[in-house]
């Protein structure tokens, strides 16, 4: 297949780029510079002429779609910004990936929910907290509106080295804790933690399976931030000390987040075979990739 992966300078996106083009021809949609080993295009996602001069020069089989404002902060200070990036740019980019015959997977959260609940299933009715979420929502109503064949990947958080430079929790916390710096993390927020590799080859199994609707992307369990982060920590061997347990509660946050978004992924894994790793095995790839830099 001739893939265009849009946000392919992003953490999900480039890994995403990079996986598939080991298996198709991958072109990664950048709004600026390149990805060593990849053909670009240039293309804003928040501009559609821009979007359309893009697909119109690729002419994709499939497009995934990963470009997205992210930052729920950011987006709640900003919401013209965010609605051009999320809602506007979704809805620019499916008209024009249906307008060539391209299909789609749109990359999706998994803070559509409200985290009341935990270990959502597709079926569950999403309840966003925050402006991000809301525009995330919108995105994938306006896809699936658009154009028939698409699917919706609701992904967990990710960890793992992504991006162009690496971005995300995990860079974050390992870069904190190699440099001493202390760090707060939630004992009452609980997330499906993704490893980025695995992450990637999910979205790769739901183009070749050419899937379509709605699937949950995730491992299928859920630990506390703060579980996590210490498993992390010592797994690579950092300084376990310097994390501090604290509660949402004691944080001052723009945008809010819910306490439980974990994901299920019964439906994904009947769809596929897929077969995350398990949390031990996926910190030993990330510790490689660190050890690697």
């Amino acid at each position: 297949m001739k893939i265009l992966v849009t946000g392919a300078a992003g953490q999900i996106g480039h890994r995403v780029a990079l996986y598939l083009a080991a298996r198709h021809h991958v072109v990664a949609a950048v709004r600026a510079g390149g990805i060593p080993g990849i053909e670009c295009v240039t293309m804003d996602i928040a501009e559609p002429l821009s979007v359309r001069v893009a697909v119109d020069h690729v002419m994709p089989d499939a497009v995934v779609h990963c470009a997205a404002m992210t930052n729920a902060d950011e987006c709640e200070r900003d919401h013209a910004l965010c609605r051009r990036v999320n809602v506007d740019g979704a809805r620019a980019l499916a008209e024009e990936s249906a307008r060539v015959g391209a299909r789609m997977v749109y990359v999706s959260t998994d803070l559509v929910f409200d985290g009341r609940k935990g270990e959502y299933a597709e079926s569950d009715t999403p309840n966003p907290l925050s402006y991000y979420a809301e525009t995330k929502l919108e995105g994938e109503r306006i896809t699936a509106a658009t154009m028939a064949d698409c699917a919706i990947a609701r992904t967990a958080i990710v960890f793992g080295k992504g991006g162009i430079p690496p971005r995300g929790f995990a860079c974050w916390l390992v870069e904190a804790l190699r440099t001493g710096k202390k760090v707060r993390l939630y004992t009452d927020q609980f997330r499906s933690h993704f490893y980025l590799g695995d992450c990637a080859a999910a979205i790769g199994l739901m183009l070749e399976h050419k899937l379509t609707g709605l699937y949950h992307l995730s491992p299928g369990r859920k630990e506390s931030r703060h579980a996590f982060g210490m498993a992390l920590a010592e797994k690579l061997g950092l300084d376990r000390s310097l994390i501090e347990a604290i509660s949402m509660d004691d944080a001052a946050m723009d945008a809010k987040r819910p306490k439980d978004c974990s994901l299920a992924n019964t439906k994904f894994v009947a769809a596929t075979g897929f077969e995350p790793m398990a949390l031990g095995k996926s910190l030993e790839y990330l510790k490689s990739e660190f050890d690697n830099r």
